[in-house]
């Protein structure tokens, strides 16, 4: 591969998709060591990302801004002393074909599925995983342009200090042994398993002794508060709303187990190689499932028997699908990890 000397990737959101980017960070830093890479992130995703030595700085984007010309002045303003050499636009859509455009770099390339115009900026990069899982179209950008990729690594940021807080904060609620850590609420309603099926999950779980620490963002918030006061157990935490994004990944990487549906903290803990239950329905996991390459021993997927998601329609609307995945088939799950994990 070319040693580029700056680098500039584009993946501004979501959640999800900037984790789904992090291995070829990594893929990018194994083969241009020297290299000054830069990301361009709107600032709320922006916690997920790493320092040095795999990340050097971060752009913000702001998103509200991206089609007023006056903001493409000050992009190109922002970016240009940055003399990139190479742009790689993993996002492969019109805004982030505005953000390449006013970079500067000399080499604008993005992975082969660009669309709503982002070809006419960046070329297009199709490799031998054209209709595999997004991590590995993603890693083909740097495999086509000469690099080396032999192994799916996330490299993330360091949570310490947010571990340390998430630590006092259970302890001053009761909670100093295992857990498991759940978040019930996903970015859209159809991708959701049912409030009452986690209520009784976590009813059950409860019944054994285990707790557990529900996650989420304030939007999940009604969610956390319906299960745990159906529940009614001192050991369901619930911490929905009630945490930084870093702090969120501190409890997740506290935990011996992760169980959710189709969401961002899924492949959080995907990233941190946590022992995880998958809940999958209208989306489809070859494509955006959680991945590990080799390495997917930890990872327990839970496909919904009437999904009818493919790579090539990743998304079914189908408002049922989730409710068809039952509590005990989940239940037979968790107990199978369980035992996994005492062995």
């Amino acid at each position: 591969m070319k040693q580029y000397n700056t680098i500039l990737i584009i993946k501004m959101s979501s959640l999800g998709d900037i984790l789904h980017a992090l291995p070829t960070l990594y893929a990018l830093r194994e083969n241009c060591p020297k290299a000054r890479i830069v990301w361009a992130v709107h600032q709320n995703f922006s916690a997920v990302l790493p320092g040095s030595p795999w990340l050097d700085e971060v752009i913000y984007i702001d998103k509200k801004r991206l089609k007023s010309l006056s903001y493409w002045k000050e992009l190109r303003k922002l970016m240009h002393p940055y003399h990139f050499d190479l742009c790689l636009d993993l996002q492969g859509l019109a805004k982030s074909a505005i953000v390449a455009f006013n970079s500067g770099a000399k080499e604008k390339y993005g992975y082969w599925e660009m669309r709503e115009g982002s070809f006419l900026i960046s070329k297009g990069l199709a490799g031998p995983n054209k209709q595999g899982h997004v991590i590995e179209r993603y890693l083909d950008t740097v495999r086509v342009l000469g690099g080396t990729v032999d192994t799916v690594e996330f490299p993330l940021p360091d949570v310490a200090v947010e571990m340390n807080i998430m630590k006092n904060r259970f302890a001053a609620d009761g909670l100093t042994g295992p857990f498991i850590t759940v978040v019930p609420g996903t970015r859209w309603p159809v991708k959701e398993w049912p409030v009452s099926y986690w209520q009784e999950f976590l009813g059950r779980l409860a019944a054994t002794g285990m707790h557990a620490v529900l996650l989420g963002s304030g939007d999940d918030m009604p969610k956390g508060e319906a299960i745990a006061g159906a529940v009614q157990s001192p050991l369901i935490l619930d911490y929905t709303g009630r945490t930084s994004l870093r702090e969120l990944m501190a409890a997740i990487r506290m935990s011996w187990l992760y169980v959710s549906a189709d969401t961002g903290p899924l492949h959080i803990a995907n990233a941190m190689k946590k022992e995880l239950i998958a809940l999958f329905g209208p989306t489809c996991p070859q494509r955006t499932g959680p991945y590990g390459g080799k390495d997917d021993s930890y990872i327990h997927m839970m496909i919904s028997p009437t999904s009818q998601a493919t790579p090539a329609h990743p998304l079914v609307n189908d408002p049922d699908c989730m409710g068809q995945l039952t509590v005990d088939a989940v239940w037979g799950v968790y107990e199978t990890v369980l035992r996994k994990v005492k062995e």
